[in-house]
């Protein structure tokens, strides 16, 4: 994803405030011409962070009117992602093992539930991974599902919890877990972000699961 300059920021900032604006009024806001405008446009829209919509009018053409998206929100919220790193450092730093391991698992069955409870119950593991890359990419993972190989393959593009993942490898285990408990098979990791690979694959250990 390119970075979100200043005049980025003031973009989404305003179609947070305000909902939704037209390029005019974006090139009122930042005092540029339309060109200028429609190119950050083409370059936030491509990243994710804003979409469009047609308006109709009383009069004339229907007209484009942007917002912001879930992701662009994020994408402000850059202070709330530090807020996790603090509250992962805290409990990875926790003296107490059995208190530590408790609140790990709570978030560990809690992203689970997340996505098991949108998957069918029955069926291979191929499948309902093929199911579960179709529900993470609609909640903003950049992952594919891989049938290539000997074993199928959920394939991260890039970390979802990078700045976590640098704080030690605990959330890569949670995250491997939720997948064995999304799936209900083992997962195994086969390249890791975080060892310098470019992307993080976890390779499905079965090919079919059983009835929940």
């Amino acid at each position: 994803m390119s970075p979100v300059d200043s005049k980025d920021r003031d973009i989404l900032e305003h179609l947070h405030r305000h909902g939704e604006a037209t390029v005019q009024e974006l090139c009122d806001l930042l005092g540029v011409t339309r060109n200028a405008i429609r190119q950050r446009i083409v370059r936030l829209e491509a990243c994710g962070l804003m979409a469009s919509k047609l308006q109709s009018q009383s009069r004339g053409r229907p007209k484009n009117v942007y917002h912001v998206t879930t992701e662009g929100l994020h994408s402000l919220g850059e202070d709330y992602r530090e807020l996790a790193v603090v509250l992962w450092e805290a409990i990875v730093a926790l003296e107490d093992s059995v208190v530590k391991d408790q609140l790990i698992s709570q978030v560990r069955d809690r992203l689970a539930d997340r996505f098991r409870r949108k998957l069918t119950e029955t069926g291979s593991a191929g499948e309902r991974l093929d199911q579960l890359a179709d529900e993470m990419k609609s909640s903003g993972f950049n992952v594919e599902s891989d049938h290539t190989a000997s074993l199928p393959i959920l394939r991260e593009t890039n970390c979802p919890f990078p700045m976590l993942a640098d704080v030690d490898e605990t959330i890569c285990q949670v995250e491997r877990q939720v997948l064995e408990q999304v799936l209900g098979t083992k997962v195994e990791f086969k390249n890791r972000c975080r060892d310098g690979h470019h992307c993080c694959e976890f390779e499905i250990q079965e090919a079919v699961v059983a009835a929940n």
